[in-house]
C-alpha cells in the first residue's frame, strides 16, 4: 500500500478540507509523518500572512529536496493567489480554490495537472465526511468565500465569491459527526455571513441544537454585525457555546476607515456591552493588526485604550503584513518592521494582565470541559467559554467533563473533576 504525508498550514476551513481529503486517501493508502518516507507528498498552502507563504514555499523546496521522486501535491490559497510562483514548477498537482472534491482521483492515477481556475467556481464543494478522526471536536464547513474586500485582505481574492452549504445536508452532516464528537465548531471563510435560500446562520443554529448527540455547538468566528437577537437567543436557549471570537482588527475609527471595516470602535464596544448584558457569563477574543499603514504613535495609543475598555479573554495579535494585489499594499505610510514588532509586543503585554485576572475571576468556579490530551499528570481541553484548561486526573479525550478551577499557573488554568464525567 502506498503512503501519503501531509502538511496542513492556514484555518480552519483548510483543516476541514484536508480531514475530507484524509478520509478519502485512507481508503487506499497509509498515512505517515511528513518527515518520514512516503510516496505522495499534500501541502495545504495559506497566503493570510508572508509567514504563511514562506512555509508553504519551505515545505515544497524540502520535499523536492528530499524526495525527488515523490508524487508532490499543493492545494488553497496560496496556488490560487500565487499561481505563477517559481516555487510550484515541479510541483506535479496544483489545486486552487476549486475541484477539492477531485484529488484523490488524480492522486489514484498520478496525473500531473494543473486545477487551478482564474474564476474560482461559484458553487459551496460539499466535502462531506464520516468521522473527523484524530480530533476531540468537529469542525464543520458551512460557508466560503468573501465579499468583504477588506484593504488588508487576500483571501476575497484566493476563495472567490460568498457561498454557502445546503441547509438540509449540513443537518445531516453535524448528525454524522455527533456520533463521533461532543462539540462541532462551525467555519467558514465568512461564517457569520451564512444563508440557504430562507435560512440564515440562527436557523442553522437552532436545527443542530436539536441534535441529541451534540453537546456544543462554537462560531469560529464571527463580525460584530452580524450578531443579531436570533444569534443571542441560541446562546440563552440552544447549545452555542458563550464565547464568540469577533475580529476588531484595529483599535481606532481613522485606521478601521482606512481599512474599509463596517463599524466604529464606540459601535463594536457598545455591542459586546449589549451581548454581555444578555450574556453575562459570556467570553469574547478578537483578532488585531498593529501596524497597518498610517497608524500613527496616537492612532496605536488609542488601540491600547480600546483593549483595556473592552476585557477580551484573548487576543490574537498580528503585525501588518503586505500583501500584493490589496489595497492597503499601494499606500505609501508603510510602517517599519521594528515598529510593528514592538507595538505587537505591547498588545501582547496589555493582553497578558487583562486575561491573567479573566482567569483568576474563575478561581473557585465550575466548568464545563471537552478533554483532549493526557500529557505530564494533566488532561488538557477547553471550557465552553473556551478558556484553556488543565486537568490533575487521567481522562479519556472527547468528554464532556465538570472542573473546578483551583488555581492559574505558568500559563495555564489548573483544575479538578468536580463530578463524574458528563458523558
Amino acid at each position: 500500500m502506498k503512503k501519503y504525508a501531509m502538511m496542513v498550514l492556514g484555518c480552519k476551513v483548510n483543516d476541514y478540507e484536508a480531514h475530507y481529503l484524509k478520509e478519502q486517501l485512507d481508503k487506499d493508502y497509509t498515512e505517515v509523518k511528513f518527515n518520514e518516507e512516503a510516496d505522495i507528498y499534500i501541502v495545504f498552502s495559506c497566503c493570510v500572512t508572508n509567514i504563511a507563504e514562506s512555509k508553504t514555499r519551505k515545505f515544497i523546496h524540502r520535499i523536492k529536496k528530499e524526495h525527488p521522486n515523490a508524487y508532490t501535491v499543493v492545494i488553497g490559497c496560496y496556488v490560487q493567489s500565487k499561481h505563477d510562483d517559481e516555487v510550484f514548477k515541479d510541483v506535479d498537482l496544483l489545486v486552487g480554490s476549486s475541484h477539492k472534491d477531485k484529488i484523490k482521483e488524480y492522486i489514484d492515477k498520478m496525473v500531473k495537472a494543473d486545477l487551478y481556475e482564474k474564476d474560482i467556481t461559484p458553487k459551496f464543494e460539499e466535502l462531506f465526511m464520516a468521522d473527523y478522526k484524530g480530533k476531540t471536536r468537529s469542525f464543520l464547513k458551512i460557508q466560503d468565500g468573501c465579499d468583504q474586500y477588506c484593504a488588508y485582505c487576500i483571501i476575497p481574492y484566493a476563495r472567490g465569491h460568498e457561498r454557502s452549504g445546503d441547509f438540509y445536508k449540513l443537518i445531516d452532516q453535524a448528525k454524522r459527526l455527533s456520533e463521533h464528537s461532543k462539540e462541532i465548531v462551525l467555519t467558514g471563510i465568512h461564517t457569520g455571513r451564512y444563508h440557504d435560500g430562507d435560512h440564515d446562520l440562527a436557523e442553522l443554529i437552532s436545527e443542530l441544537s436539536k441534535i441529541d448527540d451534540l453537546e456544543t455547538i462554537r462560531l469560529s468566528s464571527i463580525e460584530i454585525t452580524e450578531i443579531n437577537d436570533k444569534i443571542i437567543k441560541e446562546m440563552k436557549e440552544g447549545k452555542l457555546a458563550h464565547h464568540l471570537h469577533i475580529p476588531v482588527q484595529a483599535g481606532s475609527d481613522d485606521i478601521l476607515k482606512a481599512m474599509y471595516r463596517p463599524y466604529t470602535i464606540k459601535e463594536f464596544l457598545d455591542k459586546i456591552e449589549d451581548i454581555r448584558k444578555e450574556i453575562p457569563d459570556i467570553l469574547i477574543s478578537t483578532d488585531l493588526i498593529v501596524g497597518f499603514p498610517g497608524e500613527t504613535d496616537e492612532l496605536f495609543a488609542r488601540t491600547i485604550d480600546f483593549i483595556k475598555e473592552a476585557n477580551l479573554s484573548f487576543i490574537h495579535c498580528f503585525p501588518y503584513a503586505k500583501k500584493d494585489g490589496t489595497k492597503a499594499s499601494l499606500s505609501k505610510d508603510q510602517i517599519p518592521g521594528d515598529i510593528k514588532k514592538a507595538r505587537a509586543q505591547k498588545v501582547a503585554e496589555v493582553q497578558k494582565d487583562i486575561t491573567e485576572k479573566i482567569w483568576s475571576s474563575y478561581i473557585g468556579k465550575k466548568v464545563t470541559v471537552l478533554t483532549e490530551v493526557y500529557k505530564d499528570g494533566f488532561t488538557s481541553g477547553h471550557s465552553k467559554e473556551y478558556l484553556p484548561i488543565s486537568i490533575m486526573a487521567k481522562i479519556d479525550s472527547g468528554k464532556m467533563v465538570n472542573v473546578k478551577i483551583i488555581n492559574t499557573k505558568s500559563g495555564r488554568m489548573i483544575g479538578e473533576v468536580s463530578e463524574d464525567v458528563v458523558e
